[in-house]
């Protein structure tokens, strides 16, 4: 037998490598059935400049991960949603049909082949920067913060005048860190200030020039919302997996005249010095607005809390709000709210919001009737992916409701993310801190802004 030259067979070798496989017949490719998946349902985030690690738009960036993707889908851990499908419908709900599952796993075993570039679906464009496309307005943080190579960040309060001299209302925001790997979480709020208080550089002074933070403002006898509706002052919250917010059936967010942006800013260090200026996207309304957002369970009514076992402490962070203190190992323990809600309100979306011991979280409404109703329940929480559940149909709670959230809480050693089993665990901002904030986005019914001007606190 006659040898091929080295050089000949090291080519050969290496177009075998190389080469895409072929599909053997009736096996999936990714030209025309594994693209068109990954182009609706992942490359929103895997994309270059994305949250996600890697790309997954070419067959080139997707074949070395094509176990991994198969493992993922399997699991449902990819696309992320933590609800329960038994529960509610959601405008944003992601997550693959069975069959697209099959489709995947059956393309990974028959050896990931390419298929015919003919086939490949038109690769999608995407607004750059921004989840809605370009804003109608930008509001930025104003300054660039330099967040210091090492040691622990506290919250932070920055505030941006808003030009306004009218109220506007929008129907979609964003938050986006123009540095997301130092940014814990944020949030954005409106803040109207007191007359005796200035904004140097971004932070609020009082007349002796004593820097003050947004909780010190709101308790002067004349600081805080005092022009905006009760439980609408917070506009929107920057965690890991969600940012982004948009509102239908008349809804929307209202920017009060003459107000500050009040930017709640929570850095971490990362080992080396970083800056950050976050911007805050805005997208006015384009129909009639009819509601205002309300951002608080507080607006439904009191609340009430059932806790498992301990006493009530605060944490020494200055939070000025209580948790009752979780013990060490606990596996699972609860905590329960009820909300009386006193006025005809409308839930238009849940987010709820715990840190690394957060377990699972579920709200029960209860109509006047008896009848229970579950709105939503998220049996495995997830801190690295905390979303925003937009329902497709908006629920009316008249009054004489209930609202129940149940909540449970995992401090054992089976929590992979539980930074300290063996300690007491109190309410803070700091992630090994918990927290405990079942939200909702409600407008109050009776407020209907085409008839009456909603209440404020002044009145």
């Amino acid at each position: 037998m006659k040898r091929l030259p080295l050089v000949v067979l090291s080519a050969l070798l290496l177009a075998v490598a190389v080469a895409p496989a072929l599909a053997a017949e009736g096996v999936p490719t990714f030209t025309t059935d594994v693209a068109p998946i990954l182009y609706d349902n992942c490359v929103v985030c895997h994309r270059e400049g994305e949250v996600a690690p890697m790309s997954l738009m070419t067959y080139s960036q997707v074949r070395p991960w094509s176990r991994a993707i198969k493992e993922k889908v399997v699991s449902r851990v990819m696309p992320p949603w933590h609800a329960d499908p038994r529960f509610g419908e959601f405008r944003n709900a992601r997550g693959l049909t069975q069959d697209q599952i099959n489709t995947i796993v059956e393309w990974v075993n028959g050896g990931a082949p390419k298929g015919p570039d003919a086939d490949l679906p038109q690769v999608p464009v995407f607004p750059k920067g921004w989840t809605g496309g370009e804003p109608d307005y930008v509001v930025d943080l104003p300054i660039e913060f330099v967040v210091p190579a090492q040691g622990e960040m506290p919250e932070l309060d920055f505030y941006t005048p808003l030009p306004f001299t009218e109220d506007r209302f929008v129907e979609a925001l964003e938050m986006r860190p123009t540095n997301p790997a130092v940014v814990h979480h944020a949030g954005t709020f409106m803040a109207t200030l007191p007359d005796d208080v200035t904004v140097i550089d971004g932070v609020a002074h009082a007349a002796d020039g004593t820097p003050l933070n947004q909780r010190q403002i709101s308790r002067r006898a004349d600081g805080g919302d005092r022009f905006i509706t009760p439980g609408a002052s917070k506009l929107l919250s920057y965690v890991p997996g969600r940012g982004y917010e948009a509102y239908s059936h008349g809804a929307a967010k209202r920017l009060t005249a003459g107000a500050h942006i009040n930017f709640e800013m929570h850095y971490n260090s990362i080992g080396r010095e970083e800056t950050d200026q976050t911007k805050l996207g805005l997208w006015f309304a384009k129909r009639p607005v009819t509601h205002e957002i309300i951002n608080s369970l507080g607006a439904m009514g009191p609340s009430s809390y059932i806790v498992e076992g301990a006493e009530l402490r605060t944490t020494d962070r200055g939070s000025g709000r209580d948790l009752p203190v979780i013990p060490p190992y606990a596996e699972d323990w609860q905590v329960i709210s009820v909300t009386a809600v006193q006025n005809d309100v409308t839930v238009h979306g849940l987010t709820p919001h715990l840190h690394l011991r957060g377990k699972s979280m579920t709200y029960v409404a209860t109509y006047p009737n008896g009848e229970n109703e579950v709105l939503l329940s998220v049996p495995k929480y997830d801190f690295n992916w905390q979303h925003y559940y937009d329902l497709v149909q908006p629920k009316k709670l008249p009054a004489g409701s209930k609202l129940t959230v149940f909540t449970s809480f995992d401090n054992s050693i089976k929590n992979r993310y539980n930074p300290a089993p063996d300690k007491e665990v109190y309410w803070g901002e700091q992630s090994w801190d918990e927290m405990y904030s079942p939200q909702v986005r409600i407008t109050v019914d009776q407020w209907d802004l085409t008839k009456m001007k909603p209440a404020t606190e002044e009145e």
